[in-house]
């Protein structure tokens, strides 16, 4: 792992490789040394991050041995972890982001920041998805953060990661089964403190149709994102939301309940195994 602080384009950059994928044929369960990684299995990195600045999003690029683009599928997901600051929903260390194959790029104004303190332990945590039936070498993944000056003036409106889960089993995993046709998973929570929803993106996988967040109380929607999907049903993005542009955003209640819920179409014919359905953004 490489870590550059560039205070020219105001940027944290994030380098990981060269890793060696082999096929999903040959993946194995566990991370294998020397660099070399499973088709799906984790590369779990801790370190300690490089300056206290105010981060306002992300660019993910992975790259081949010849620096050639590679398609964003070739990973599954990616999260950032700040081990020294719980997340607002769960009682686990805060999610500071998190990629799926098909999420977007996503970058807040300048008027908005989430404050990262420098030598804040943190931990970057990667599934590679080689679905080919060849081995790929060289590979580099590079996320890309944006930051603002913590001196800015005025100063920026202050916001944290936000994430619920439909499935949140810590340590069992979230995957959960879909029947045939059309259904739907849901979970209930609170958040501890009030604040506004400023932006929202999402994770479903193929056959997802879309995220939303109720009150329970009213049945009101208060948020909303779908999948961008192809006529057969697979996922190509989820589109996200960003609030805080145009207005002020939808605001969260401490201790009041809301509902998250994941929808899919199921046309197959037969039940869909390892559905997913998370939100993540800022509050």
């Amino acid at each position: 792992m490489k870590i550059v602080v560039d205070s020219v384009r105001h940027d944290v950059v994030i380098t990981v490789g060269p890793c060696t994928l082999p096929p999903m044929s040959m993946a194995m369960p566990d991370m294998a040394m020397g660099g070399e990684y499973s088709g799906k299995a984790d590369i779990r990195t801790q370190f300690l991050w490089p300056a206290t600045v105010y981060l306002r999003g992300w660019e993910l690029t992975m790259l081949d041995s010849l620096g050639h683009i590679l398609p964003q599928s070739t990973m599954h997901h990616i999260e950032l972890v700040n081990f020294d600051r719980r997340q607002l929903v769960y009682t686990l260390a805060e999610r500071v982001l998190g990629i799926g194959e098909e999420t977007q790029r996503m970058i807040i104004p300048k008027s908005v920041g989430m404050p990262l303190a420098k030598g804040s332990h943190m931990g970057f945590f990667i599934m590679w998805n080689n679905t080919t039936d060849t081995e790929m070498k060289g590979i580099y993944l590079r996320l890309r953060m944006p930051w603002a000056h913590t001196n800015m003036t005025p100063r920026p409106v202050v916001v944290l990661p936000f994430k619920v889960d439909v499935n949140h089993h810590p340590g069992r995993g979230d995957a959960f089964d879909v029947p045939e046709g059309s259904g739907s998973k849901a979970t209930l929570f609170t958040v501890p403190l009030g604040g506004r929803l400023i932006a929202i993106g999402g994770h479903l996988h193929d056959y997802g149709k879309e995220l939303r967040i109720e009150d329970v109380a009213t049945g009101r929607v208060i948020a909303r994102v779908r999948a961008n999907r192809r006529p057969d049903g697979t996922v190509i993005s989820v589109a996200h939301r960003l609030f805080g542009v145009l207005g002020r955003g939808p605001r969260l209640h401490p201790g009041r309940e809301y509902r998250l819920v994941a929808v899919y179409e199921n046309p197959t014919g037969k039940p869909i195994m390892a559905a997913m359905g998370l939100v993540g953004g800022v509050i």
